[in-house]
């Protein structure tokens, strides 16, 4: 690979001032968001030819961020049918049955005898049942190694969640048009928003070892999400007549369309307090230029703050805590969908910094309280109450101020900290897992508050 670089050093003159250091540095590409660098994180930068295996695609303009492949995994071209795969399966074969299925239990064939990715879905003749008992691993989206576009194309590239399909075929953002391209039929999706479009080849469906069946009249596509409702999994259907999503049988072999979350790298900063996951905490909370800050307040799941926090403002219910539309693990709440972990779209720190950061989990948080690794004081920073939480690995520190909440239009508690988590509460899906603390117990305890709250966020991100 050829190369050349321009050293940190030649930044500086570059910059034309005497404060270089201090200066940002912003990239623009065309048709992507503008990416801010500070200058002293830079050590040099490289330029280098074309890697013939980068893989193209297309902002569609798209509410989450999601950007489409131009093709399928294994084609050249938008028209190529590409590769079939079993759902999480990570290539191809010459049979797709029960019985070649890789999750399956050995010896065995049938649906009932799938040994990963189950859920509590009262089908108990499955093997993930011990009488009326589940014992599976709830598991409803694919691992990273099982998900053949990270396998294959690599780290910045997922199969689609069920959602995002479900995004990309909504007719307030999308047309569809039953169509040929250079000879292949197909469904072109068209941006409302900017004309930009991707075509979908209609390249059939393997099952049951009987070669490729209905190419040129459907095309069946795999999302990483599994079905709510049974031992299936999410697709996107596309015929002539319209666009769809359903569950399939996993062991059918199917197209995959990967996607990416649109990179908008942001001057955040963090600190490394050197805990053993890895984690690295913001300096500020989201919403705030400074530690001392309170930032903005979210409701669990939402991603934009709002001036009144209650049950008929919030976004996933009906009106009462009673009628949830998402993130929902028992029927006397609402629907259920079996998700504990909000998704990347409705985490407040990644839709508002990238898909770098995370609303902390609830490990993530018992660690940072964690008297083997850190020490917290309740004290005053440039005149603000919070909680300075310390390294007793290597001193480095984080201030969490005492931002407090609200609850409809009110300010509570202002010296207290109220911090979401992005787990659900299992037992209590109308709550979800916050990071608390007030001048009485520093800990950091762990604690269950009401989704429609407004709570701070400190984001997270890996090293």
């Amino acid at each position: 690979m050829r190369g050349k670089f321009i050293l940190a050093a030649m930044l500086m003159t570059m910059a034309g001032v005497q404060s270089a250091w201090a200066q940002k540095m912003i990239l623009k590409m065309a048709g992507q968001e503008p990416v801010i660098y500070k200058v002293s994180q830079m050590e040099y930068i490289m330029f280098e030819e074309a890697n013939p295996d980068e893989h193209e695609w297309v902002d569609l303009g798209l509410p989450s961020g999601t950007l489409w492949a131009t093709c399928n995994i294994g084609a050249d071209k938008p028209e190529d049918y590409g590769g079939y795969f079993a759902w999480g399966e990570t290539s191809t074969k010459s049979e797709y049955s029960w019985g070649t299925y890789k999750w399956m239990t050995e010896g065995q064939a049938g649906w009932e005898y799938i040994n990963k990715y189950t859920r509590a879905d009262g089908q108990t003749t499955g093997c993930w049942y011990s009488g009326d008992t589940f014992i599976g691993d709830n598991k409803t989206e694919l691992d990273l190694d099982d998900d053949a576009a990270f396998a294959i194309w690599g780290s910045q590239w997922r199969m689609p969640n069920i959602d995002q399909f479900l995004e990309l075929i909504n007719t307030d953002y999308t047309t569809t048009e039953w169509t040929t391209q250079n000879g292949v039929i197909g469904r072109k999706i068209t941006s409302r928003s900017n004309g930009e479009s991707i075509f979908l080849p209609a390249a059939g469906v393997i099952w049951d070892n009987k070669g490729v069946s209905n190419a040129g009249s459907l095309g069946y596509y795999w999302s990483r999400s599994l079905s709510t409702i049974n031992d299936r999994a999410g697709s996107l259907v596309i015929r002539s007549e319209y666009a769809f999503t359903n569950n399939s049988d996993r062991y059918d072999g199917r197209c995959i369309r990967p996607v990416r979350a649109k990179m908008v790298v942001k001057d955040h900063e963090y600190v490394d307090l050197g805990l053993p996951s890895g984690t690295l905490w913001a300096t500020c909370n989201v919403g705030a230029d400074k530690p001392e800050e309170f930032g903005n307040y979210f409701a669990w799941g939402e991603t934009k703050p709002k001036n009144d926090y209650r049950w008929g403002t919030y976004k996933w219910c009906s009106g009462t805590e009673k009628t949830l539309t998402k993130y929902c693990v028992s029927e006397t709440y609402g629907t259920i969908d079996d998700r504990v972990e909000l998704l990347p779209e409705d985490d407040a720190a990644t839709a508002n910094w990238g898909s770098l950061w995370q609303m902390p989990s609830k490990e993530q948080v018992d660690e940072l309280s964690d008297d083997s690794y850190t020490k917290r004081e309740y004290m005053m920073q440039n005149g603000v109450i919070g909680v300075k939480v310390t390294s007793l690995i290597n001193g480095n520190s984080i201030f969490l101020p005492g931002a407090g909440n609200y609850y409809e239009q009110i300010h509570y508690g202002a010296g207290d900290g109220y911090y979401w988590t992005r787990w659900l509460s299992a037992y209590m899906p109308e709550r979800a897992y916050s990071m608390e603390f007030n001048s009485i117990y520093t800990r950091l305890s762990m604690s269950r508050a009401e989704r429609e709250s407004g709570f701070a966020v400190r984001p997270v991100r890996k090293k």
